[in-house]
């Protein structure tokens, strides 16, 4: 199984759930001689900049002034999850807000790539 399958879409399924209907999602990805990258990038309202030191606690969710009361739908685990699988798989997760603009995140899966024997 590759360790960024699953994950890729449950981040894919925040940046789609978590901004606004006029947002734009892009993803991409970068094979280097010694990882593979996934990147995924919004340009919504971004993440609150005191909330990304907590962004991979469990349980934080990452709540926004024009979020309303309760900040959103989630369980505020996504962000956990997907660090425990790439740290199991000897990767990393990064989160950026914003972006450009004041605006936008980017969250980036790097995994190391490795020899394959037969």
């Amino acid at each position: 199984m590759r360790p960024w399958s699953n994950r890729r879409w449950g981040i894919l399924a925040n940046a789609l759930l978590h901004t606004p209907g006029e947002t734009r999602v892009a993803i991409d990805a970068e094979i280097s001689r010694d990882a593979v990258s996934l990147r995924i990038v919004d340009d919504g309202p971004g993440i609150p900049s005191d909330m990304l030191p907590r962004a991979f606690d469990k349980f934080v969710r990452l709540r926004r002034p024009d979020a309303g009361r309760d900040g959103g739908t989630g369980t505020g685990l996504g962000l956990a999850i997907a660090k425990g699988i790439a740290e199991a798989h000897r990767g990393a997760i990064a989160l950026e807000s914003p972006v450009a603009d004041g605006r936008g995140t980017r969250v980036v899966l790097t995994f190391p790539r490795e020899e394959v024997r037969s």
